[in-house]
């Protein structure tokens, strides 16, 4: 009876002992990998987030910074109301600045759009200024007759069609002289002054009212200027009575400094009259005597 008892003893300390210690978990571990495979990759979803668009300036290139993550092979294509402007590519996964510089052609609100591969990323309203100056605070100005012409130069960065040029101009007087005319003129750079006429506008004297207003220039057919410098050049043209009455129309100006000489993107005119017939003949632009900027801009109308 003792004997039976070892071995049954016995027994159930080889079996435990296995169970507990050398037998093969049955659950909690992680699923053994096959060999020759490889583990499934994970998820990565494109997303994108956008810098803020600052207020534009009519042909000045602006620039909207996309920050992409999971894009690689993705292509962003911009449009300005709705044409396509300029397209840029991810070449990663990792997260990546992504430069988007384009520039506007008209003035205004315009809608900006970015899509992914077809999908629509981004859309915005987009403040564009025309280009130009457009302050009309003060009360300084200086005449333009048929014998002081006055000219400001603007910076055309990239290449636009612009619609009419808008000076803040008045006229003092009630009565004009019949036939006279202000002639508004585009004019490329040449060597730092007005050159040739682009386009131009003529309009009758009395366009000018008796205070100070926003006065419209529009073009019968608009110039597509390149990029470059452009001069806009203010002029009277009168044919009656020149000896005894000029017409005067004054165009806002802002001070930028009294102690200064004018900026090289401002010019004026004084023609040479004659004494006995009272017309004018042309001279030579010079600069102002003082610093300042004319008010008037060019807009895409």
């Amino acid at each position: 009876m003792r004997r039976i008892l070892f071995i049954l003893l016995a027994g159930l300390l080889l079996f435990g002992c296995f169970g507990i210690g050398g037998g093969k978990p049955t659950g909690g571990g992680t699923t053994p990998q096959v060999p020759g495979t490889t583990p499934p990759a994970e998820t990565c979803t494109p997303s994108y987030t956008f810098s803020e668009l600052s207020t534009g300036t009519l042909s000045k290139t602006a620039t909207l910074v996309a920050t992409v993550t999971c894009a690689a092979g993705k292509t962003l294509d911009v449009t300005l109301d709705g044409q396509s402007v300029m397209t840029a590519g991810a070449t990663t996964n990792a997260t990546t600045p992504i430069e988007l510089e384009f520039a506007p052609t008209k003035d205004g609100t315009v809608k900006v759009e970015v899509k992914s591969d077809g999908e629509t990323v981004l859309s915005r309203d987009w403040s564009v200024r025309p280009l130009g100056n457009e302050d009309t605070g003060g009360l300084d100005t200086d005449g333009v007759s048929f014998k002081e012409w006055r000219a400001m130069a603007l910076d055309v960065e990239n290449a636009i069609t612009p619609g009419k040029v808008k000076i803040f101009m008045k006229r003092m007087t009630f009565k004009t002289q019949e036939g006279t005319t202000i002639v508004v003129e585009i004019r490329s750079d040449n060597g730092g002054k007005p050159g040739n006429v682009v386009s131009s506008v003529t309009k009758p004297f009395t366009v000018a009212t008796q205070t100070d207003n926003w006065i419209s220039f529009e073009f019968d057919q608009k110039p597509t200027l390149s990029p470059g410098k452009y001069w806009v050049v203010m002029r009277v043209e009168q044919t009656e009575d020149v000896n005894l009455v000029s017409d005067v129309a004054y165009v806002h100006y802002s001070v930028i400094d009294k102690q200064s000489p004018g900026n090289d993107y401002t010019r004026e005119m004084k023609l040479s009259v004659n004494e006995q017939t009272g017309f004018a003949s042309e001279t030579s632009w010079q600069p102002l005597t003082y610093d300042r900027e004319y008010s008037l801009i060019l807009t895409s109308g």
